[in-house]
């Protein structure tokens, strides 16, 4: 017996229901009582795809007497089911009596702040422009600091924006996105005759209150419908407006009325921001040293580069300043793209001049040193102020002059960058990262070896850099005069206000860290830990930003001691640059398929560390036997309820292009992130992620009444690939980007070998592949990638060095459509 409840409010839904989920499991392995059937398996894994596409989450764990779970309580939200302590009638053996407690959250949104904002759209560019032109901007921006040049040039900006850009004050939205103002006039008159009609009881009232009520029923579907193909067909003109639409169909992102912060309740707008402010503020590193930075009597130290000056060119800041996103929000300078983007010709003079002033004085201006902080929900109850996360928002001005210092920077450092580090930089991702981290473990566990990697944590780690250190740093790697008191100005006196529905808390000085949102901060992350690899003298390590793994080959206590003296040095390192390493989430994995493999036990800070059997890598699940097996079921369970919510939202659509734009982006995406590294060999994983996009063809072919046709042909006319041959065209593309230096990784080139035969044969090979003793090496990136190659492309006229990577891409396809 099924019981459903459906709440309207947040579409929440209970099904309490008596199923066996134990004898399924038990019919999955245990088949026809005699050997296992892979027809109950795949009746188990349609269960809970279906159920995964339904969004919906098991959360009985109350078993009877015999061990088993008969009563199932699927919700698409939180419940908590307990033993019921005083049951109604006698209770069963076989089921358990249960009590189901469910908790709808019903809370109202925080109202936007009513405010006047300037309409952008409607502006006179023609005159703003002609107007900048005739300032003579060498002579204003010439007097006092550079501060007050920077206040000139905006009291100027401003002033021409009030004169030719009109205002509008915000309106609240009262109703949905699809009323127009027929609709709204025709539902005004049907409330009128209605009231009159309930008033005075006139029928004629009644009958002009039916007209009324037919016609808007019928301009109402008409508008929804206009409405609708508006935004499918916006997905070309304006995306924003679309992915707009389908983040509101995904949950609401307004702020609760009311939060709370570490015992603290508001329910004003202006108290949330405080609240707000509050938590992101206690992430820093209170503690200021208020020494002076010694930089003058540093400038002898050698170092890999020497850079002490930025050039300025108007023609590049003309280029940026149009090339800017006309989505991006305005920073605290309340100047937003469109404004700076239609002006871009007139602005680069004045702009280029405070930014040359600003190098050659070695002093950022105030106003661009400020940021406005938009909290971004993580997970959790949303009234709880700790489950934010801060997403910065600049000066668009200020981020074109770090965009201009960024690439003259990067252009002199790169070259002294650790070959480890593969976060924010330039032909380096988490692909790359991971692709050395599993050749070295399959490699290894190849010989019989067995690898332990500890995984580290660090607190906050971008917030906590100590400026002081971080300007010797850059000393060391060659920054000198002007620019390096530039950047000291930089780090240093920075502010932020968190803004909410047009609420603004008080601004706070930031004592440290890099700022984030920033183009210069990651840079700058990288430069302060570049110098870790001190540390490992005995292990390999690698980083993403601050995401670090330290490995090492441990098959006896002398290896063990080795890894463990690392470590030791790591814990000096974090404390002499003052990072703090959250050990607490640190903990190590020992990668083996040994039976009788050796035990190890690691510490940090005189903390022993936990070990697991599996871990969450740069987005992909590793486990300790390098199946992944689990990362398999994990991104099939994230991609069957993204489809479900697509094919929910997409039941109005009438695009068929619409709605595989939607399954490219929310459903695929999970289906192929980092296939790389988890690219399966075996068919039970293969068909397991091709029934994924199998009931996506056949849910199209429903929708559009297609014909009825097999998996391959149907995905021929809807012209897509099947997910097995787009996981091999990634491999070779991969490794063609390798060879020709599109990824950046020489330790990766390095291992890739051309095949040299010691005889003439009829079949010529261009790539050596490595042997291997195990399914697990032979199924690593850089041996299936070689193998998948010399199998497709060995007598083909496609030259992995100088052919496309179309040509290389479609060659495949063609190859592959021959093959079925």
């Amino acid at each position: 017996m099924t019981s459903l409840i459906n709440s309207n409010c947040n579409d929440t839904f209970l099904i309490v229901g008596d199923f066996n989920m134990s004898d399924i499991t038990w019919l999955a392995s245990e088949g026809d009582a005699m050997s296992p059937s892979v027809l109950s398996q795949n009746y188990l894994l349609d269960f809970i795809d279906t159920l995964n596409l339904c969004n919906l989450r098991q959360y009985n764990s109350i078993s009877n007497g015999f061990g088993r779970i008969l009563d199932l309580v699927l919700s698409n939200i939180d419940v908590k089911v307990m033993e019921c302590p005083d049951p109604l009638v006698t209770e069963d053996k076989y089921h358990k009596s249960i009590c189901v407690q469910l908790v709808i959250p019903i809370s109202s949104s925080l109202p936007v702040k009513p405010r006047k904002k300037f309409a952008y759209s409607r502006a006179n560019y023609e005159s703003i422009s002609k107007d900048i032109a005739q300032i003579d901007w060498t002579d204003k921006l010439s007097h006092g600091d550079v501060d007050t040049a920077t206040d000139t040039f905006y009291r100027l900006i401003y002033d021409l924006r009030n004169k030719h850009v009109p205002m509008r004050p915000s309106v609240k939205q009262c109703h949905p996105p699809w009323f127009n103002t027929a609709l709204i006039k025709v539902l005004k008159e049907k409330y009128k005759h209605w009231r009159k009609y309930k008033t005075y009881g006139n029928n004629s009232d009644y009958h002009s209150f039916k007209i009324l009520r037919d016609r808007a029923k019928k301009v109402e579907k008409d508008c929804y419908i206009s409405y609708i193909r508006g935004i499918e067909s916006s997905i070309a003109k304006n995306p924003k407006m679309f992915w707009s639409y389908m983040k509101d169909k995904r949950g609401s992102s307004s702020f609760p009325s009311c939060m709370s912060y570490a015992g603290v309740v508001s329910d004003s707008g202006q108290g949330i921001s405080e609240l707000f402010s509050k938590f992101f503020h206690s992430t820093f590193n209170n503690v200021v040293d208020t020494s002076d930075n010694d930089i003058d009597n540093h400038l002898d130290i050698p170092s890999v580069c020497d850079i002490a000056s930025i050039d300025i060119d108007i023609a590049e800041i003309e280029r940026l300043l149009k090339s800017l996103d006309l989505s991006k929000a305005a920073g605290p300078d309340d100047l937003p793209a469109s404004f700076i983007t239609n002006c871009a010709t007139e602005l680069s003079l004045p702009i280029a001049i405070i930014f040359r002033r600003s190098l050659n004085e070695g002093v950022v201006p105030r106003k661009w040193k400020s940021a406005f902080i938009s909290p971004i929900h993580k997970a959790g109850p949303k009234d709880r102020v700790g489950n934010y996360r801060p997403i910065s928002k600049l000066c668009l001005v200020a981020k074109v002059f770090e965009r201009i210092v960024y690439r003259q920077l990067y252009n002199q450092l790169k070259t002294s960058f650790s070959p480890a580090q593969h976060g924010f930089l330039r032909g380096r991702s988490t692909v790359s990262n991971l692709i050395l981290f599993n050749n070295f473990i399959t490699e290894q566990m190849d010989s019989g070896n067995q690898v332990v990697a500890v995984y580290t944590d660090y607190s906050k780690a971008f917030d906590r850099i100590d400026h002081k250190l971080l300007i010797k740093k850059l000393r060391n790697v060659g920054v000198r005069g002007n620019l390096l008191k530039w950047f000291v100005s930089y780090v240093q006196n920075r502010s932020q206000a968190v803004v909410l529905n047009g609420f603004s808390s008080s601004w706070m000085s930031i004592p440290s860290g890099v700022p984030q949102g920033s183009l210069l901060g990651p840079i700058l992350f990288i430069i302060f830990i570049n110098d870790i690899e001190s540390c490992f003298l005995n292990s390999e390590y690698l980083l993403f930003a601050d995401d670090m793994k330290v490995f090492r080959v441990v098959n006896d206590a002398p290896d063990a001691m080795l890894l463990q003296d690392d470590l030791h040095r790591l814990d000096d390192y974090c404390s002499a640059n003052k990072l703090d390493l959250n050990v607490d989430k640190c903990f190590f994995i020992n990668f083996t398929r040994k039976r009788h493999h050796f035990h190890i036990s690691l510490s940090l800070k005189d903390k022993a560390l936990n070990q697991v059997l599996h871990t969450k890598d740069l987005g992909v699940t590793h486990d300790s036997k390098l199946l992944f097996d689990i990362h398999i079921n994990n991104i099939i369970g994230k991609a069957c309820k993204a489809m479900g919510f697509l094919i929910r939202v997409s039941k109005p659509f009438r695009s068929m292009k619409t709605i595989k734009i939607l399954y490219c982006a929310y459903v695929r995406s999970h289906l192929e992130y980092a296939s790389e590294i988890w690219n399966p060999r075996y068919n039970m994983y293969i068909d397991r992620l091709e029934r994924v996009q199998r009931r996506f063809t056949r849910f199209l072919g429903f929708k559009f009444k297609l014909p009825r046709l097999p998996y391959e042909q149907r995905c021929t006319k809807l012209h897509l690939l099947p997910l097995y041959v787009r996981r091999d065209i990634s491999d070779v593309l991969f490794l063609a980007k390798i060879l020709r230096g599109i990824i950046d990784s020489p330790e990766i080139l390095s291992k890739i070998a051309l095949r040299v035969p010691y005889h003439l044969t009829r079949k010529r090979p261009l790539l050596h592949v490595p042997s291997a003793n195990c399914n697990y090496r032979q199924n690593s990136f850089l041996v299936r990638a070689c193998n998948t190659y010399n199998r497709i492309f060995t007598e083909s006229e496609i030259d992995l060095f100088c052919s496309s990577l179309s040509k290389i891409k479609n060659f495949f396809i063609d190859e592959s459509v021959e093959l079925k």
